[in-house]
């Protein structure tokens, strides 16, 4: 019984000191650290302007108190469903985030800060807070009621209400115009601003009104237009058409020509004409129509003009009806049966089927005329299937079709291979470039440029710069000499606190795969404001050997449209940060104005050049409604803040080539877009005329969406019609083509690689 009694105390012993004649008992397992974020406190509210505290502490059942070395901090804006970069990780024990008063105007938005804590032992925990806004409702007004205000660029009218986030600034505008039969003149504003002025939403609910003053009727009177037309013509002969057009009260802007419905050209100079060729036989209706310089129209005389066949051979060509898939059919899948009728007046030969510009099998020579695909081919999303007829004499009807959306979940289409972690381990990556021995420069907002090489990213970056990387700001651009190979010049575009805080446009020389140490500072663009977003940073040189640059208007509308400004435009540079002076305002305007290639821009944060034909497509991230591409053009003004997307395009303003919504239309896939919606329009690339994607796809202009996801691309070649191209990418930034012909689409933190055998 002693025996035993001392041999239970000697175990017990053993265990407490863990070790006993050679053995060791089994360690305790590690408790994870418990972090704590004391400020900002649980149900802190925000207001733009002020700066929030952020306090921080942790502790670890085994280490206790954590140091500030194993505290990281960060916080993300949170607007509708998706977020914005708002203060960088950063390591420490806290500091303080001051909330801009000028970017994101919606008000359903709030901050969020995450605090991870990792103790000795390598065990982490993540804990959040959320500051929510403080809200008051404005409403704007018009003294007379009804008149038409501006609100951030976009019109309302008085009275019109909404929700703002307090200490918020948002641009209010008030512009002479004509309501009901009267001219009205701006007087004052409520607040004693000018016509145009920003304000910040009040800490409680206020209304501002805009006092006009009636100046009388409206007294324009139309423009007069007659048309000038042969009664004859023969098919395929052109023949010119002119048109007498004249405005007693003002100036014609333009004469345009019409086919019955269908425009067949426009001309914006005196004296007003066009070469028209005719394609059908029969009678047709022309007519002219005028457009004063305000806006009002008047439509000409018709003259009947009757096109005969030539040679008496057979000249008219087959009809055609796409009979299946019905135009806007939605979530397609399976076997998909298409059908078509056609007729002719002599007879039709063949049909041919084509999905996305692509033949689907052989045209179909007997009636009924049909053909199928899998729609389990083909990536899911907006698809365009089409039928057109031919006879035996060779005439082909239009193209008859349909837009279309497939169902399921299919991410890239049959015959391509993808790779979504070709090049992982990037930090917050914002743009990317290609030296021509195939090497990948990629920009992380942090500051270093990074270098990806056969295939792997070096652990050495080509050079670390010191940024300010709030918000959207940092390191965002990068471009490569198109000389690189003898000169190594690297452009890079970035934001520096050096003397005030603004966007640089640098150049460094390569010396290998590092820069030389030496920087060349080329551009300093004006100082910004408290905004951290609408940066632009897109670089591209141009088959002119110039240096386009796109510049964001840093959250202040206005200034898109100031030709004093270069924010909010496509600036064009000499190679050596120079202006060339052939650019469209060098002679009007001075200092980096001059610079000025395009304006009316919101955001380009990327464009693309076609390397054969130097074709300029500028994608401006929209605010509310649209996402743009826009096809560039010298002194072109694409109409920021007035308009976005295809809305509200007057006079002088360039409408986009393509837009989608962000949100689905009614019925789904009607009006521009079609079926693909998107939030933030990122990254752009033509492919080339060569290269082993399909002849289909050469030519074609791919673009990404940043918070969808996605990957689609215009058929420049089929009327811009848009297709699926990928999906299912986790925030894609840029999008080039390698000199290897795959498509490489950059995310926030990596590199997928799309390829075709």
């Amino acid at each position: 019984m002693v025996n035993a009694f001392r041999w239970s105390v000697s175990t017990l012993l053993c265990g407490l000191l863990a070790s006993c004649g050679g053995s060791s008992s089994t360690p305790a397992a590690n408790r994870p650290p418990e972090p704590v974020i004391t400020t900002p406190a649980v149900g802190a509210t925000f207001r733009g302007g002020e700066t929030l505290t952020v306090t921080l502490i942790a502790s670890d059942p085994e280490d206790g108190a954590l140091p500030d070395a194993r505290l990281t901090w960060w916080a993300d804006l949170h607007h509708d469903t998706h977020t914005h970069p708002f203060q960088q990780p950063t390591t420490g024990a806290g500091g303080t985030v001051t909330i801009p008063t000028r970017g994101e105007t919606s008000d359903n938005i709030f901050y969020r800060f995450h605090l991870r804590a990792t103790d000795s032992a390598g065990a982490t925990v993540e804990v959040t807070r959320d500051a929510l806004p403080q809200k008051a409702q404005i409403t704007l007004a018009t003294q007379p009621t009804g008149l038409a205000l501006t609100l951030d660029g976009q019109p309302v009218t008085g009275p019109h209400s909404f929700t703002g986030v307090v200490g918020i600034e948002r641009d209010l505008g008030a512009a002479d115009q004509a309501f009901n039969g009267r001219r009205y003149r701006f007087a004052t504003w409520s607040d004693g601003g000018a016509a145009a002025h920003p304000v910040a939403t009040p800490a409680a609910n206020a209304t501002f009104t805009a006092t006009f003053t009636d100046i009388g009727p409206v007294n324009n009177q139309p423009p007069n237009v007659t048309l000038q037309a042969p009664v004859t013509a023969t098919l395929g002969t052109p023949v010119t058409l002119s048109a007498s057009a004249s405005d007693s009260d003002g100036t014609v802007a333009r004469v345009e020509f019409f086919d019955g419905a269908t425009s067949i050209g426009i001309d914006t100079t005196a004296p007003y004409s066009l070469s028209w060729t005719p394609t059908t036989s029969g009678a047709r209706n022309l007519t002219a129509r005028a457009t004063d310089d305000i806006g009002v129209t008047t439509t000409s005389t018709a003259i009947a003009v009757t096109v005969s066949p030539a040679g008496g051979a057979d000249t008219q060509a087959p009809v055609t009806t796409l009979t299946a898939p019905a135009n806007l059919a939605d979530g397609l899948s399976g076997t998909l049966a298409i059908a078509a009728n056609a007729s002719d007046n002599v007879g039709v030969v063949a049909v041919e089927f084509q999905i996305d510009g692509v033949p689907i099998g052989s045209e179909d020579t007997a009636a009924p005329y049909q053909a199928s695909l899998n729609t389990a081919d083909f990536t899911t999303g907006q698809h365009v299937i089409r039928a057109r007829a031919r006879d035996a004499a060779g005439n082909l009807s239009p193209w008859s079709q349909a837009t279309v959306r497939f169902g399921g979940a299919v991410n890239t289409p049959l015959g391509f291979t993808r790779n979504d972690n070709w090049i992982s381990g990037l930090a917050s990556a914002t743009a990317f470039a290609q030296t021509p021995d195939g090497r990948l420069l990629v920009t992380q907002q942090g500051g270093a440029l990074r270098v990806v090489k056969s295939g792997a990213l070096l652990a050495a970056p080509f050079v670390q710069l010191n940024v300010d990387s709030n918000g959207e700001r940092g390191l965002i651009g990068v471009a490569v000499h198109p000389n690189f190979a003898n000169n190594g010049h690297v452009y890079v575009y970035y934001t520096t606190a050096s003397g005030g805080v603004h966007n640089r446009i640098s150049r460094f020389v390569a010396n290998g795969d590092v820069a030389s140490g030496v920087e060349t500072v080329l551009v300093d663009l004006p100082a910004l404001s408290g905004a951290t977003n609408h940066n632009g940073g897109a670089m591209h040189f141009g088959i002119d050997g110039k240096l386009y640059v796109g510049v964001g208007e840093n959250a202040s509308p206005s200034r898109s449209q100031d030709l004093a400004d270069p924010f909010g435009k496509l600036l064009r540079f000499n190679e050596d940060g120079t202006i060339p002076p052939d650019n469209p305002n060098f002679n009007t305007q001075t200092g980096q104005a001059r610079a000025i290639w395009a304006s009316g821009l919101r955001n380009p944060f990327t464009f693309a050049v076609q390397p054969a034909t130097g074709r300029i497509h500028i994608n401006d991230v929209g605010q509310g409604t649209w996402e743009e591409v826009n096809v560039g053009a010298p002194g072109a003004n694409y109409g920021w803040p007035q308009s976005e997307g295809p809305d509200n395009i007057s006079s002088g303003l360039t409408a986009p080539l393509f837009a989608y919504k962000h949100s689905a239309t009614t019925p789904a896939g009607s009006g521009p877009g079609g079926f693909i919606t998107g939030f933030a329009i990122a990254g752009g690339a033509f492919y080339p005329a060569s290269g082993p994607f399909p002849a289909s796809y050469r030519g074609n202009y791919f673009f990404a969406d940043y918070v969808d996801g996605f990957v689609a691309r215009l058929d420049l070649a089929n009327g811009n019609a848009a297709y699926a191209f990928a999906r299912g990418f986790g925030s894609p930034v840029d999008l080039l083509v390698g000199t290897d012909g795959a498509l490489y689409v950059l995310t926030r933190g990596s590199i997928a690689r799309i390829s075709a055998p």
